[in-house]
């Protein structure tokens, strides 16, 4: 092999090696800003409805960053008291008949289609790695693998509009990376903290049963450290 050859292929090689990392920036940066949309950094409250089938279920969250979440159980009122606690991907429920808290998965169900974590932990970037799969003039499509252990999804399958950066849809894989589980829905965007964001989340499972997740308020809040607490999370009402 001659020397023109050795450089021609190096040459080669360091391009592949530039656009994969240019293709994967970019992942990261459509991921990062859908979930800013999605989901902002920053402190807030709000108060959501999660309708599964033919029963109600409203929440109040108060979140601090992406990693500090405590879910307060306010209907139907045979549930109330039944709080959760997300520190990082720690998640407990307080169980008010046995008066104490209990380790659960974020993957578990809170209600019909909806897990735990579809409330309370739901960041792609920094939790996943992301790389494009597709894209037309309109849309960017992605498959995240989850970087991190107890996550909610393993893998996920999402669509992202390209003039707005507004997630569209989601697959929910399984952990092989193939079998869909749950399909998501991000829709009625309106103005929320500030921004567009998604109001009603439609998910849907494999046998077509949906429950929607409705986000009726979310408003800055502002809260300390030391309010995400076990003691903090049994107290609220």
């Amino acid at each position: 092999m001659n020397q023109k050859t050795i450089k021609f292929l190096a040459f080669t090689a360091f391009l592949v090696f530039f656009s994969g990392r240019v293709w994967a920036d970019r992942a990261n940066d459509i991921i990062k800003k859908a979930d800013e949309i999605r989901n902002p950094a920053e402190s807030y409250e709000m108060m959501i409805e999660v309708q599964a089938e033919e029963e109600v279920s409203e929440f109040q969250v108060f979140l601090k960053g992406q990693d500090r979440t405590i879910v307060v159980t306010k209907a139907p009122s045979k549930d109330m008291g039944r709080n959760m606690l997300m520190l990082d991907r720690d998640f407990q429920a307080y169980v008010p008949n046995l008066k104490r808290s209990i380790r659960l998965s974020l993957s578990q169900k809170l209600s019909g289609q909806v897990s735990n974590g579809d409330i309370s932990r739901t960041r792609w970037y920094g939790d996943y790695v992301a790389k494009i799969e597709s894209e037309n003039t309109s849309e960017v499509q992605l498959l995240l693998e989850g970087k991190k252990d107890n996550l909610t999804y393993a893998w996920i399958r999402l669509w992202v509009e390209k003039k707005s950066g507004h997630p569209l849809r989601a697959e929910y894989l399984g952990l092989n990376g193939r079998t869909v589980l749950k399909n998501a829905y991000f829709e009625n965007y309106k103005n929320l903290a500030g921004a567009q964001r998604p109001s009603l989340i439609r998910i849907e499972d494999k046998a077509n049963k949906t429950s929607f997740i409705r986000i009726k308020s979310m408003d800055k809040k502002e809260y300390n450290d030391a309010f995400f607490s076990l003691k903090k999370m049994e107290s609220l009402k």
